[in-house]
């Protein structure tokens, strides 16, 4: 039974970053503290459990009126495609359901492109419901 919580500090927080190298993410965990203050920092964060091991979590960022970025948002590779993604996305999109604006940035990697496209997302390469650009400016 997976248990999806708010509660992201009673966790320890060497099982959030043992999800995320679960996944590849490694760029987060080589600075540990850089990325509890990103988890510290965050607007809303969502973890799942099974058991006593972390499976999955979700960080975003919000004003709370006109913009929510989705940050994070990954799932250990042995639990993937079993709906656990969909309901972290769910439950952040209804938290965040009276702001205008949801974006998220990822690679093309395939899979993500289908995920986040089966729900509701479209690629700004293919919007067409007006005149809307995003700028990017990253830091190496």
């Amino acid at each position: 039974m997976f248990n999806i919580r708010e509660d992201w500090r009673s966790v320890d927080f060497n099982d959030i970053v043992s999800l995320y190298n679960s996944v590849g993410w490694n760029a987060y965990t080589k600075d540990k503290e850089s990325l509890l203050k990103a988890f510290t920092n965050s607007s809303y964060v969502l973890i799942v459990k099974e058991g006593n091991v972390v499976v999955a979590a979700l960080r975003s960022l919000s004003d709370d009126v006109s913009i929510h970025y989705l940050q994070d948002i990954l799932v250990r590779p042995s639990h993937q495609y079993k709906g656990i993604g969909r309901r972290l996305l769910d439950n952040v999109l209804k938290r965040y359901s009276h702001v205008r604006t949801h974006m998220l940035l990822t690679d093309d990697e395939e899979k993500q492109m289908k995920f986040y496209t089966s729900l509701g997302y479209e690629n700004l390469k293919t919007y067409k419901k007006g005149t809307l650009n995003t700028f990017v400016k990253m830091n190496n």
